[in-house]
């Protein structure tokens, strides 16, 4: 029932991702523009380019006719609000410097799609046969990276699937054992799908969404799986009959994983104190798919374990003699902990240096937006871009926007003299190259031709036509143009400069909106806002893990070691995503910066799955604790030696899924599934395999220390694991 109520999610999707932060100049800026002046619209670059066999010189009167007669369908097209070309305006800046192209700003509205469909009909319908036609600008990059995006993930998701099964068979070395994870997984997406589309009768999801639940409910429905499958393997291999082993198994490995939900769903939903809509939707789809994750396998896969009983161990593969599971002390990890806890601080000082080291390039790290770079070379925008940025003098595509109110009738003189203020004073700032508006009809007009004009519009055909274009009521708009890359700090420095300047008595209000805009808004409202999310997020494991553990020392150990994991998985994005180093082989553009979007999304996903780890350890070594009374060096080797296997063919498993996420080619979705691949191979080896046995080992008695007060409301709540009995010894 649920795969057939979730059959038609992508219609209930918003394509607007939601990136604006709320009250922002930006976000007030484009609500003008939509509310006050009608202008929901988005750029498209529509490039034209010689071909062998047509005109190759623009100015040419061939050129233009070829020019002029593909655009032609757009005239009547009413998705096109305005449509400017180089033999309209004149401006040279949308002609190459070699006179070999030109390009036309076409201005599409943006409607409920975000304009796709506009973008999609124009794209069929600006053709020539003797002039090369590409399309470019922010919405093009937009349409190029989704249609990318679902390529690279119906690939990422089969591939997946079947790297999976395989390599399930050769963990559990039994076929009816190794299907048990995949149908969990199957039925983890399917389900989290159906929620994700009860959640769109309540707010706007956008297109993002079902990528996190491809990508964390799959990989963490195997994971959950893999434990509980297990520990009842585990259990039959010691003697219970399957009832008893299944309840044993509920009691540790399905307790633990539930407060491993619990843990990595609240980490997911700090991210609503983000201001942005994306980032609720993505701690929302996160939350989804790890609940029900946890949920599938805590009441589905019982369910199947029980039916099964001891017919889970068939099917072994011929080639694959099935082994017992060594829980002596003559295992390998048992006598790797002892190696490790024999020689505590100094495998407590390398394994802290390597990470430490690992997380050097941290220092050097930048924060950028996403562009064009972040689709493979071979995408059309992308080039685009490229032709943009390298055969013209400056490209106007992505202007700065001042909206600016008037207190008075528009067109009065002194409201006009207080735009005419404006408009020089923002040309003067380092950078413009000129301002277009009500006020740059012509050069050679001073602010007394213009009082003039605007006093009887209905006598001059060109005022008539500026304030139909750039004006409506008390509100007119102003398109800033300039030389810096609109994704550089000088861009972004240049709105600063804007907002700076002082409001005259004539204006009300002046907001300054567009690209450079948006994106300084987007990083100050990071800037501001990350640090709360962080914090709430390490509160919340601290809190979690705590009401497990009982303990406050442990609690506090495993947030210092995930931040230092962390600052790991970051100083290597630097080194791979934002240096380029690695970029041939894993195929992408060295970015020159990290998307902060990346950054907190990795942060909040990565920081629960490394807790995910921790849980399943220290819950196996307090268990062991508990029945060894207190032997902390038997405890914490018979817990890695029980639990070692199982983390480490987690760890691979959920590489697999991360894996094959990170081989897309969009560098968004790549770096996303990189770093939580770096994050989960970081804390399944150094931290799990060598900073948490030598910690334990160190801190010996104190791992389980807690304040009376405290210890008092731990045994009040009764969180943690009763008595348990085991088909064997400790």
């Amino acid at each position: 029932m649920s795969g057939l109520f979730g059959l038609d999610i992508e219609s209930r999707l918003t394509l607007d991702p939601g990136w604006d932060a709320p009250d922002s100049g930006s976000a007030r800026a484009a609500a003008q523009l939509r509310d006050d002046l009608g202008r929901d619209e988005t750029p498209v670059v529509v490039l034209f380019s010689p071909t062998q066999t047509g005109p190759n010189q623009v100015d040419s009167p061939a050129y233009r006719q070829v020019v002029e007669a593909a655009l032609a369908p757009l005239y009547g097209n009413p998705q096109v609000s305005s449509l400017h070309t180089y033999y309209g305006t004149g401006n040279s800046n949308l002609r190459s410097r070699d006179g070999r192209m030109t390009y036309a700003v076409v201005n599409l509205k943006k409607g409920k799609d975000e304009g796709i469909a506009a973008f999609r009909a124009l794209r069929d319908s600006v053709v020539s046969t003797q002039l090369e036609v590409t399309l470019g600008g922010e919405l093009a990059v937009y349409v190029d990276v989704r249609e990318q995006l679902d390529h690279d993930l119906r690939i990422a998701e089969t591939v997946s699937f079947i790297l999976l099964a395989v390599l399930l068979v050769w963990v559990f070395r039994s076929g009816v054992a190794a299907v048990l994870p995949l149908i969990v997984g199957a039925v983890t997406i399917v389900s989290s799908i159906a929620w994700l589309k009860v959640a769109t009768g309540f707010m706007d999801i956008n297109v993002y969404a079902p990528n996190v639940v491809s990508m964390l409910g799959l990989g963490l429905a195997v994971d959950y799986s893999l434990f509980m499958v297990s520990r009842f393997r585990e259990e039959l291999a010691l003697g219970q009959p399957s009832d008893k082993a299944l309840h044993t198994t509920m009691l540790t490995a399905g307790r633990t994983l539930m407060f491993s939900g619990v843990t990595v769903a609240a980490s997911l939903f700090c991210l609503f104190l983000l201001p942005q809509r994306f980032f609720h939707n993505m701690g929302l789809a996160g939350g989804i798919s790890v609940a029900s994750a946890m949920m599938t396998t805590i009441l589905l896969l019982p369910a199947m374990l029980a039916l099964l009983g001891d017919r889970v161990n068939r099917l072994v593969p011929p080639f694959m003699a099935r082994r017992p599971p060594n829980l002596g002390e003559s295992g390998r990890w048992y006598r790797f902990s002892h190696f490790v806890m024999r020689n505590a601080r100094t495998v407590l000082l390398v394994s802290l240096a390597i990470l430490l080291v690992m997380g050097l390039p941290v220092k050097d790290m930048k924060i950028g937006p996403a562009d064009s770079r972040s689709l493979p070379a071979s995408a059309e925008s992308r080039q685009v871009q490229n032709i943009l940025e390298n055969y013209f003098a400056t490209s106007e595509v992505m202007p700065i926007l001042v909206v600016a109110h008037t207190r008075g009738t528009l067109t009065a003189p002194g409201s006009l003299a207080a735009l005419h203020r404006l408009s020089t004073d923002i040309t003067t700032l380092p950078g413009v190259t000129r301002v277009t508006g009500l006020l740059s009809l012509d050069p050679s007009l001073g602010l007394a031709d213009y009082q003039l004009l605007y006093q009887h519009p209905e006598q001059f055909p060109q005022a008539a036509g500026a304030l139909t274009e750039f004006a409506r009521g008390n509100t007119t708009l102003m398109y800033v143009h300039f030389k810096p890359d609109p994704t550089s700090d000088a861009a972004r420095e240049l709105v600063t400069r804007i907002r700076a300047l002082p409001v005259l008595a004539d204006l009300t209000e002046v907001q300054v909106g567009g690209f450079p805009a948006f994106h300084l808004d987007y990083l100050d409202s990071l800037r501001n806002r990350v640090p709360i999310v962080f914090a709430a997020i390490v509160a919340v494991i601290f809190v979690l893990l705590f009401l497990m553990l009982g303990s406050l020392l442990v609690p506090l150990k495993v947030v210092l070691t995930n931040l230092l994991s962390l600052s790991a998985t970051f100083g290597a994005l630097v080194w791979i995503i934002q240096e380029g180093n690695l970029s041939g082989l894993l195929g992408f553009t060295p970015q020159g910066a990290l998307d902060g979007t990346i950054l907190v999304l990795i942060f909040a996903s990565a920081f629960g799955l490394s807790i995910d780890y921790e849980v399943f350890l220290l819950s196996r070594v307090k268990e062991m604790c508990d029945a060894t009374k207190g032997d902390n060096l038997k405890s914490v080797s018979t817990g890695m030696q029980r639990s070692g296997p199982i983390i480490t063919n987690a760890a691979l498993l959920i590489g697999v899924v991360l894996g094959a996420f990170a081989m897309g080619e969009v560098v968004f979705i790549k770096a996303i599934g990189l770093g939580l691949l770096l994050s989960v191979l970081v804390d399944a080896t150094l931290v799990r395999m060598l900073l948490v046995p030598s910690t334990l080992r160190l801190m010996g008695w104190l791992n389980w220390w807690a304040p009376k007060p405290l210890m008092r409301v731990y045994q009040r709540l009764n969180l943690g694991e009763g008595e348990i009995h085991s088909g064997g010894k400790p």
